[in-house]
């Protein structure tokens, strides 16, 4: 092969990576979303005063397309956390498909707006310091991103319960759960 054919061959062989770079950051949304990556931008901003979600171990969600979530899976742990809007407040999630119920530690319920008070804690339950009583609650609404659900049952664990569970009382009405390597897609 001459001169004239390997210039002419890199030539082919460099235009053709550029144009799949070019292609690559166009479509690079799609082709993340094809593989499960989830790519969020930290905002700089300023530092504000912290709330129990900011110091929350969740990383940002990342809206899809329709009405859908992705969660991205915790490096550290290799959990899906998410943080919520329960009613009218904020609650750090573990997301748990082996919890039956939305379960609530007393703290996340105030913030909630839910008076403490007034519940009857007379639902068994099993955690992992063993067996409780819990209150059985109706929640107005669990909102992660966009995904918003009405009316979910809920429980209050007095003791035993050290996070809130985002458990299938709301994860079972959605019409779809899916595990990626790297992320938790809910989709409603």
């Amino acid at each position: 092969m001459g001169m004239q054919g390997k210039f002419l061959r890199d030539s082919v062989i460099i235009t053709g990576i550029a144009m799949a770079c070019t292609y690559a950051a166009i479509n690079k949304d799609q082709i993340y979303d094809h593989l499960g990556i989830t790519i969020t931008a930290t905002p700089k901003s300023a530092p504000t005063a912290q709330t129990a979600a900011d110091k929350s171990n969740a990383l940002p969600v990342t809206k899809l397309s329709g009405v859908a979530v992705s969660i991205p899976k915790n490096k550290v742990d290799g959990h899906f956390w998410t943080n919520a809007r329960v009613n009218n407040g904020v609650i750090n999630f573990l997301v748990d498909t082996g919890a039956s119920t939305v379960a609530l530690t007393p703290e996340d319920a105030r913030r909630a707006g839910i008076d403490l008070d007034s519940l009857d804690y007379n639902v068994p339950v099993s955690t992992a310091a063993g067996q409780n009583v819990a209150a059985a609650v109706q929640l107005k609404s669990i909102s992660v991103g966009p995904v918003t659900l009405r009316n979910v049952r809920a429980i209050v664990v007095p003791e035993g319960l050290s996070t809130s569970l985002l458990g299938m009382s709301f994860l079972g009405q959605l019409q779809k759960v899916e595990a990626t390597p790297h992320a938790l897609i809910l989709r409603l």
